[in-house]
């Protein structure tokens, strides 16, 4: 019997205090290349989909493919264009299941849970009949519309998520599981009302511990099915946000309450373990220039991490190494569409009076500085990872550019996925003969820069740092911003397949 399964991706982290997302900024992808850049991809979507294509009982149906680099709130316009187009796709295409790549903290300049939005249109598409599978990242704002709408909506386990593309593989096998009648799938959700500051690798604690113990009870437990445990995107400001448990169990699990409610319980006994240790700018070259390795500094810009949201045009880094003795080399991207054309009109071996960065974020000023274009290019680099592996770097037009002959800056056009060496190599930035490189990334250019350099996460101010009260929550009601002491979990709620709650 063939399936037919329709498959596509809307992703998005949302970050609810930078500039929003336009939709010219956005690359929507459809048809057959949506299947074509999917296959061996290390996301969501390419495990879906290479999952799909080794059956031979499925009819695989594209519908379409936005992969949006972190930023800030989307266009609720383009939203609604989306949904639109996918309704009318699903309505047309009829299809025995639908399965999608979502992120999960999806935000609109009008709208707070647009996943939970999307999916309730698609079942009301669909109808009760079509099989919803859904695979989220673990950051994710997990709310009870999500769960009442998708059959299957798990996310990924790991942070960094080297695990994206096995999620997929996951959510195909959970989904047929589905179709054949073997599960009945309920769900059992709690939460804490907390936000996690830092210390949200999941091969560390108290994260390490929490997911020992989840994938422990899923291989004791025949019942449950799995356990997806989110931590809120510090960055939002959705209704209800919080660190999560999930339970999905065939059919009711009795004691999936008491479950769920210990894991959120846990999430607040811990809370202040929840922090990162880290560096300031001049202790960071400090370690640079001691380096005994001799292996190159990845240097986490934790303030500009475009893999959080932020712009991604911070030149502090820069300018501290300008100034640093002993002398240093070095590379970085700042996004600057404005040098990225000033570049690229002058041309190779041109020298630039340029006004660098700082012209997106609040908290920065440009940086009068003069460079020599070495490189202007306008093709798109694809990462290799594993961590994003086979994705667009999505970085639009760019221009190296070398700074007193010693430091390299690849000033893009848009703030890209700033995690993967290939973004350096394809310039001709040899990454290991630097003393260091800088990265707009906290976790997931770890495995990425694994043998090119090693690690070090600097606290340096901008939109992606959090601090407590700076980022004001207008529909969050969450600690360390607020005082929920009084009340910090959310109690477990029980959904069955149909979207019913069972309380």
């Amino acid at each position: 019997m063939t399936r037919r399964i329709a498959v596509g991706r809307l992703f998005h982290e949302s970050h609810a205090y930078a500039r929003p997302t336009m939709s010219e900024s956005i690359m929507v992808v459809r048809g057959d290349k949506l299947i074509q850049d999917a296959r061996g991809n290390g996301t969501t979507l390419g495990g879906i989909v290479d999952a799909l294509v080794e059956r031979n009982d499925v009819e695989l149906l594209p519908i379409s493919d936005s992969m949006i680099a972190p930023s800030g709130l989307i266009n609720h316009g383009f939203y609604l264009d989306q949904r639109r187009f996918w309704e009318e796709q699903v309505n047309s295409l009829s299809p025995d299941a639908l399965i999608i790549d979502l992120h999960g903290a999806m935000g609109t300049t009008e709208l707070d849970d647009v996943e939970g939005d999307f999916l309730g249109h698609m079942r009301t598409i669909a109808g009760e009949n079509v099989v919803i599978g859904v695979g989220l990242d673990l950051h994710a704002n997990i709310t009870p519309s999500m769960l009442s709408a998708a059959d299957i909506c798990i996310a990924c386990k790991h942070n960094p998520h080297d695990d994206y593309h096995d999620t997929g593989k996951r959510v195909v096998e959970l989904v047929f599981e589905v179709l054949d009648g073997r599960l009945d799938p309920v769900y059992t959700l709690a939460k804490a009302r907390m936000i996690a500051p830092g210390k949200l690798e999941t091969h560390l604690g108290p994260l390490k511990q929490l997911h020992a113990r989840a994938r422990a009870l899923e291989q004791s437990t025949p019942a449950i099915v799995d356990i997806s445990l989110y931590n809120a995107y510090r960055f939002g400001d959705f209704t209800d946000m919080g660190q999560a448990a999930v339970l999905l169990s065939n059919r009711r699990y009795p004691q999936s309450e008491e479950l769920v409610y210990e894991f959120a319980q846990e999430f607040w006994a811990r809370r202040d373990e929840f922090n990162d240790d880290l560096l300031t700018i001049e202790e960071a070259l400090d370690a640079v220039a001691e380096r005994p390795e001799r292996l190159p500094k990845a240097l986490a810009d934790l303030g500009d991490r475009t893999l959080a949201g932020a712009p991604g045009d911070s030149t502090l880094i820069l300018q501290a190494a300008m100034n640093y003795k002993p002398i240093l080399k070095g590379a970085m991207t700042v996004h600057d569409p404005e040098t990225v054309a000033q570049a690229h009109t002058a041309g190779v071996g041109a020298t630039l009076a340029m006004r660098l960065g700082g012209k997106l974020t609040p908290q920065y000023e440009p940086f009068n500085v003069d460079g020599v274009v070495k490189v202007i290019n306008h093709e798109d680099i694809k990462l290799i990872g594993p961590n994003f592996g086979g994705e667009s770097a999505a970085m639009g037009d760019t221009a190296l550019i070398e700074i007193d002959n010693r430091l390299q800056i690849i000033a893009t056009s848009k703030p890209g996925f700033i995690s993967d060496p290939i973004i350096f190599e394809f310039h001709g930035v040899r990454v290991r003969e630097q003393d260091f490189v800088v990265v707009k990334s906290q976790y997931h250019f770890n495995a990425n820069f694994n043998g090119f350099a090693t690690s070090l996460y600097i606290a340096t101010p901008g939109l992606a740092f959090y601090l407590p009260g700076v980022f004001k929550k207008n529909r969050a009601r969450a600690w360390p911003d607020v005082d929920v002491s009084a009340d910090p979990i959310i109690a477990p709620r029980v959904l069955d397949r149909k979207g019913r709650s069972q309380l």
